[in-house]
């Protein structure tokens, strides 16, 4: 259900206890692949040359998603980090309200850097979030659409933040325990689409075995015109790591007259069939 005027949805359901379990051995499982599939990976669509930059998950850093520059820049991207630290390291808030000062003090950051890039080739650029830095991206894409030319986001949680793994253990950590009102949840999650209309194409990619982010708040509300929502085979830890998340960004990067279709080789015919559909 949702309110009216509100991005906000009510299934907050957590993701299932096997899944969150198995998060490490999976990332590990997914790492390897990418590593096997390089020579796949060749095969994919090559790129324009346009910056990307990537912004990394709750508490993560620019290491955290070096693979999967490495991997853009091998298909002929420029893809930069965000070069802004650890990602909310420095929010000590005990309240989603001082968060979400923070938050907004941090895509103003962001936003600097993207006039930057910006400013530097004279062409937009795309940005890849994971987890937390999928919501910075869609904000920032409703704000300083002149700067983006489109946005990929990995396992956000861009609903009720309740329905993450990991709620209840911030909630405790920031002296929390009884949790938040509704009315300052809602304001999260409207907050990601507001300060402007939204006109960047979004591709949002979730995985119903995600094991942080449960699968009722893992799909972009915003405007469907230009949202798009596809669920994919990954962990939460492992969606920058993922060989199948790297053909599907690789694929959606294209004109679609570029894009690989379901007449490429054997070889490719796995990924094609993923892909095919975005």
């Amino acid at each position: 259900m949702r309110a009216p005027n509100s991005h906000y949805v009510a299934d907050i359901r957590p993701p299932r206890l096997r899944h969150s379990i198995s998060e490490l051995g999976r990332v590990a499982m997914e790492a390897g692949t990418s590593v096997l599939c390089k020579g796949v990976f060749k095969t994919l669509p090559r790129g324009d040359g346009h910056t990307i930059m990537t912004i990394p998950g709750f508490m993560g850093a620019d290491g955290s998603t070096a693979m999967l520059r490495k991997f853009l820049r091998d298909r002929g991207y420029n893809a930069v980090p965000w070069g802004l630290g650890r990602n909310a390291s420095e929010a000590k808030a005990d309240s989603m309200e001082q968060f979400m000062r923070h938050r907004a003090q941090l895509e103003e950051r962001i936003a600097v850097q993207l006039e930057r890039e910006w400013q530097a080739s004279g062409r937009k650029v795309t940005l890849i979030g994971w987890s937390l830095g999928g919501l910075y991206s869609v904000a920032l894409a409703h704000r300083y659409p002149q700067w983006i030319r489109q946005v990929i986001t990995l396992g956000t949680p861009f609903g009720d933040p309740r329905g993450t793994a990991l709620y209840s253990v911030m909630a405790r950590m920031n002296d929390n325990s009884a949790g938040e009102s509704e009315e300052a949840l809602r304001r999260w999650v409207d907050y990601t689409y507001s300060g402007g209309e939204l006109r960047v194409p979004v591709l949002t990619l979730y995985s119903e075995s995600d094991g942080i982010v449960g699968k009722g708040i893992a799909r972009c509300e915003g405007d469907p015109r230009y949202v798009t929502n596809m669920a994919v085979m990954a962990s939460h830890v492992g969606f920058p790591f993922n060989p199948i998340v790297f053909a599907v960004i690789a694929n959606h990067l294209v004109a679609p007259d570029q894009r690989w279709s379901l007449c490429q080789s054997r070889r490719t015919a796995p990924f094609a069939r993923i892909t095919d559909a975005t």
